[in-house]
């Protein structure tokens, strides 16, 4: 409580932040863990489904077999654990100023052409902009449109590779001056293969605060913090047909940068409550998701 005490938008209070709880799990032979600190939303529940996760168990995904057309050739995941915290200011002020959202799951990639491996760098890098195109792009039609990838980067921790990437709103100036919190609003993840199909996607979901540069510095201590403690060790299994697939292409690797994907959004309305349409109807579509393309 001392330290609350001295709370501020430039050093936010979040609660028991040192009183770290590691979470393990099986994946399948593979073995992950994270040091977490406690949730600190007591609205929010957490969720925690190890220690043990089959990664080939089917009925664990998403059911995408009633999406939209927006959503066909999305890759269906499952939780392994979500968490969340809140930034506090001193005792006086009970509201937090804002919250950061972990969400960890494990995505099937069901339509990667056959001759492709996540664990081939130039292949999972088109499974990841997949995935972004699904979470922050013309998919996505009820969320803000978006700039990702932002901050594109290949990050080794503990000794396994993630590639690392964030997202921002796209904001007009007008915009911003509207609303100062917009510019805080952001997102981060870190990918990583668990087989030739599957991977892991760390996700951080930032709801700032003004002033942004206070907000994002602060949250993204905590993210940090959070992903330096992540462990994968893949099983005998995994690590020998990774070795395989580096083996047959040596010289694929990660795009060093990358500039925020140009997408086109779609163009839609909202339905008549009781016309029987989707709530939003797409009236002029925009960039269909990207094709996988063998290398």
């Amino acid at each position: 409580m001392f330290e609350r005490l001295f709370a501020s938008r430039k050093k936010p209070f979040v609660p028991n932040r040192d009183k770290l709880e590691t979470l393990t799990a099986n994946l399948s032979g593979s073995r992950f863990s994270i040091s977490l600190p406690p949730n600190s939303v007591p609205d929010i529940n957490e969720e925690y489904y190890g220690p043990r996760i089959d990664i080939y168990n089917r009925e664990a995904y998403d059911d995408l077999s009633r999406g939209k057309w927006y959503q066909e050739g999305r890759m269906p995941g499952q939780s392994i654990i979500k968490r969340n915290w809140g930034f506090y200011g001193p005792p006086w002020i009970s509201m937090e100023y804002g919250f950061v959202t972990l969400s960890i799951r494990i995505y099937r990639v069901d339509d990667i052409p056959e001759g492709m491996s996540c664990f081939n760098p130039s292949n999972f890098e088109q499974v990841i902009l997949r995935d972004l195109y699904f979470q922050y792009g013309p998919a996505n039609i009820n969320s803000w449109p978006s700039l990702t990838p932002i901050n594109w980067e290949k990050k080794t921790i503990n000794g396994n590779d993630w590639l690392y990437c964030e997202a921002y709103r796209k904001c007009t100036e007008a915009e911003v001056q509207a609303n100062p919190f917009n510019e805080a609003m952001f997102s981060s993840q870190l990918y990583t293969p668990l087989d030739d199909q599957y991977f892991i996607d760390i996700y951080f979901n930032a709801i700032g605060y003004a002033p942004a540069n206070y907000s994002i510095t602060a949250m993204n201590h905590l993210m940090s913090d959070i992903y330096s403690s992540l462990n994968l060790e893949l099983s005998p299994a995994m690590q020998q047909r990774k070795r395989e697939v580096i083996q047959q292409f040596p010289n694929s690797k990660f795009s060093d940068t990358r500039n925020p994907e140009p997408w086109i959004y779609h163009e839609f309305r909202e339905s008549d409550d009781e016309s029987g349409e989707d709530p939003f109807v797409i009236v002029k579509k925009g960039t269909p998701p990207p094709k996988f393309t063998p290398q």
